[in-house]
């Protein structure tokens, strides 16, 4: 089993394991005061105070105009449009079921106001931490300082700047499905003191996409729409469309009847397109037996069988279970036709896919060849064959690849929609889906291990992205779902980085959280005194700190030490740390001669093991000397500061953030 072990002074060069923690000193020069370190499976990273934010994830608030495609004209939505870019209401949510064309409808209402000179941001709502990081995002590009966005109110604090902005602007919401996520610090949307709030004045506008439409989740000063499904003639124009206008695939009144029997439904119109622009484009001679190549073959494939329901006429309302039956039709003829062309792997990759959250995914990180390969499912698969899979459904309107994109940086991902997703889970067979779970797990594990350890800015863009699938595997692979240990233990292992993530960017509750789950399910499978149980342990303890319940703090802290010591015994660096922040603690209560009494006990450990001049002795010595001033011993105190700036100057050098950071405490910036 695969899984963390305990926290120790450094990682190995070239560890993968985000449960080997490196001890790094980050003096908070910018307050003034020296950070501690502590266990964080990656980042030893607790502070005395507010700490500073070292830099954002790379988080794009650019509405993503690259997926459109001029051959693809936005039909049949002229109206809401108008209305949405006209002088009406400030705030809207546009609604509907699965698979309607919300997300198209806001990228071309973005585009539109983008060429009329309107300042435009596209925030995913999928989860909360993508909600707090594009809206943080936001404020960045509305000029708002990092210290500003640190506090508990960045909510008032954006706001405040969006609702004095003097230029138009209009803020994209994108698959808000479940309306909480914007609440804030606040229980419902309705109150308007969220991410989501009334709009002063005319130069601003809010468009949210979702699929709850009900008044209860959204306030008074929102105006919902629902979108619906198109009317025969555009929903006919847009089926054309995506078959690429082929005479030779029948008439208007052939597309028209095909656009009827297929609901009005624009995910299905766009399905259905991509397999009739294949056969159209498939000389006759290189075509396979009996491939659908006309419209009205098409309806009539449709038809037979047991897929006989009978929609509404295209343009009237249609279930969700009506669209996810209709998807699940369109969906089989693709993947019958893909069958036929020696691709089998296209189903099982969707299936794969669909065990993930309904998240982008970033599938050059997730998706190993070799990892896929050694699994019974995908036996022999090469990169080559993968990429022509991914490209292949990509093609077929089942899995959407992101636009590409001039910036080097940008990580790759794939969309799968929701009533796919829904689709291919529904048609896994029962006996596999437990196998499709774990190898979903151990792809997860080895994205993890490879993104490394979420302790800065370069990490944060993959770990945003494998953020919503850690948490959604660890409670698929809950006590009854009958998964191998090894599975629950990969699952574990990207969710501890995640809940690490989280912590990084000052989601305590939520890391806490997370935390917490990853304990319960490393308590089921290794018991409370395996390294990693503990490791878990300490991190809860810190995020206990970080909101403020110093004493729950040491009290969790004193539990995870008296086991320590059990396990690992007085000098294993995983003690040391911990009582190390048993001491922050101490001093956080304003005990600060008890603190520098085990600081100094941490320090005589410390010094036969790394030297004098480790950078972790060194803070030790940093710490001792703050708790030498807390308790009035100046003298004694810039003594000591002073020695241990010119051992940092002459180990790290003048400029290096630590040493920076020692010199802020002292009078003058000259020893």
């Amino acid at each position: 089993m695969d899984t963390d072990p305990a926290p120790v002074e450094q990682s190995a060069p070239g560890s993968d394991d985000l449960g080997l923690p490196s001890r790094v000193e980050q003096d908070a020069a910018a307050t003034g005061q020296a950070q501690q370190a502590v266990v964080g499976s990656g980042t030893l990273n607790a502070y005395f105070g507010d700490r500073a934010r070292p830099g954002e994830p790379a988080v794009s608030v650019a509405p993503p105009v690259g997926q459109r495609d001029e051959q693809l004209p936005l039909r049949g939505r002229d109206q809401i449009l108008a209305e949405i870019t006209g002088s009406g209401a400030c705030v809207w949510v546009v609604y509907g079921l699965g698979g309607c064309g919300k997300t198209r409808l806001a990228l071309e209402a973005a585009f539109r106001a983008q060429q009329d000179g309107v300042a435009v941001w596209w925030v995913s709502a999928t989860d909360p931490a993508s909600v707090v990081a594009g809206m943080r995002a936001v404020g960045r590009r509305l000029g708002i300082s990092d210290s500003e966005l640190e506090h508990g109110d960045a909510t008032d604090v954006i706001w405040q700047y969006l609702a004095g902005r003097a230029g138009r602007w209009l803020l994209v919401v994108d698959n808000a499905d479940d309306p909480r996520v914007l609440a804030g610090s606040g229980r419902s949307v309705v109150e308007g003191r969220g991410w989501l709030r009334p709009v002063p004045g005319r130069a601003g506008r809010v468009l949210v996409t979702s699929r709850d439409g009900r008044a209860t989740s959204w306030g008074p000063w929102c105006h919902r729409y629902r979108l619906g499904v198109l009317d025969p003639d555009e929903a006919a124009a847009v089926l054309a469309d995506h078959a690429g206008h082929h005479p030779d695939l029948g008439g208007e009144d052939d597309a028209r009847g095909l656009a009827v029997r297929l609901g009005g439904l624009p995910l299905a119109l766009k399905i259905a397109g991509a397999y009739l622009a294949d056969a159209a484009n498939t000389p006759p001679v290189f075509a396979e037996a009996g491939q659908i190549r006309s419209y009205r073959h098409y309806q009539q494939a449709l038809d037979s069988g047991d897929f006989n329901t009978v929609f509404p006429a295209a343009g009237q309302d249609m279930t969700q279970g009506q669209a996810r039956e209709l998807i699940d039709r369109t969906w089989d003829l693709t993947l019958d036709l893909l069958e036929a062309r020696q691709m089998p792997e296209a189903r099982l990759l969707l299936r794969l896919l669909a065990v993930f959250a309904d998240a982008p995914l970033p599938y050059q990180l997730l998706l190993h060849p070799a990892t896929l390969a050694a699994s019974p499912l995908f036996a022999g698969l090469t990169g080559p064959r993968l990429w022509e899979v991914i490209k292949t459904l990509d093609d077929s309107g089942l899995l959407d690849l992101a636009a590409s994109s001039d910036d080097p940086d940008t990580i790759p991902v794939a969309r799968l929609h929701p009533l796919v997703r829904d689709t291919s889970r529904l048609s896994t067979p029962p006996a596999d889906r437990l196998t499709f779970l774990e190898l979903a797990a151990g792809l997860l594990k080895r994205a993890a291990a490879q993104t490394g350890q979420p302790d800065g800015p370069a990490t944060w863009p993959d770990w945003q992205l494998i953020a919503p699938h850690a948490t959604h595997l660890l409670a698929t692979l809950g006590p009854h779902s009958g998964g191998s240990n090894d599975a629950t233990a990969d699952a574990s292992f990207a969710a501890h980085g995640t809940a690490m993530y989280q912590a990084e960017q000052g989601l305590y509750a939520q890391a806490e959280d997370q935390f917490r789950d990853v304990l319960a399910a490393r308590l089921r499978m290794q018991g409370s005194d395996h390294p990693s149980t503990l490791a878990t342990r300490h991190e809860i303890a810190r995020m206990v700190a970080e909101r403020g319940d110093h004493a729950g703090a040491e009290a969790e802290y004193r539990d995870v030490l008296a086991a320590w010591l059990r396990v690992l015994g007085p000098d294993h660096p995983s003690t040391l740390t911990t009582r190390n922040q048993i001491a922050h603690e101490m001093a956080a209560q304003g005990d600060h001669a008890g603190a520098e009494t085990e600081y100094r006990d941490v320090l005589a450990a410390w010094l036969p093991m790394l030297g004098p001049d480790h950078p972790d002795t060194l803070t030790t010595r940093n710490q001792i000397a703050h708790e030498m001033a807390a308790q009035g011993d100046h003298a004694g105190a810039e003594a000591e500061y002073r020695d241990v700036l010119a051992d940092k100057q002459r180990v790290l050098g003048p400029d290096h953030p630590s040493t920076k950071a020692t010199e802020s405490w002292l009078p003058t910036s000259k020893p």
